[in-house]
């Protein structure tokens, strides 16, 4: 079903694993988002995202869920939610349906620090 391959392509994201995380992504995806210490409002290509997750070897301990998943025809969104000791982030990820298979086209996010 739909619901099931939208949220196997959030698991892939939510997996923190920089190769499963780019089979997740549109080549073309960006990571938009406000830098919390600075208000400057930032825009990433989502390469450049990946490469950061696939360079960092260090993990940290998390908390991850999908908070909401909503599907209309070709087009979704999904909300996740992440809680690390210091930080809680709300992902959100508009995603399309290309050729069949569900990728996230653009990522936008809130961190709000403990």
């Amino acid at each position: 079903t739909d619901d099931a391959a939208v949220r196997a392509c959030l698991q892939d994201y939510m997996s923190g694993d920089g190769n499963r995380m780019e089979k997740a992504f549109h080549t073309s995806a960006t990571m938009k988002y406000i830098d919390v210490k600075t208000g400057e409002f930032k825009d990433v290509p989502i390469a450049e995202f990946i490469a950061r997750v696939k360079a960092n070897t260090t993990k940290q301990e998390r908390k991850i869920e999908i908070v909401s998943v909503n599907i209309e025809g070709t087009a979704a969104a999904g909300k996740i939610r992440i809680e690390t000791d210091k930080t809680v982030l709300y992902d959100y990820m508009n995603m399309l349906k290309i050729n069949n298979e569900w990728k996230i086209v653009s990522k936008i996010f809130s961190r709000i620090d403990k």
